[in-house]
């Protein structure tokens, strides 16, 4: 179970590094 929620908590940063790329573009 351990690995499936580090799993989720890279994804989980990946998202938010892509997110925080697009508003940066956006400025």
């Amino acid at each position: 179970m351990q690995d499936v929620v580090y799993v989720l908590l890279t994804l989980g940063c990946f998202a938010l590094l892509a997110l925080v790329l697009r508003g940066v573009e956006r400025l």
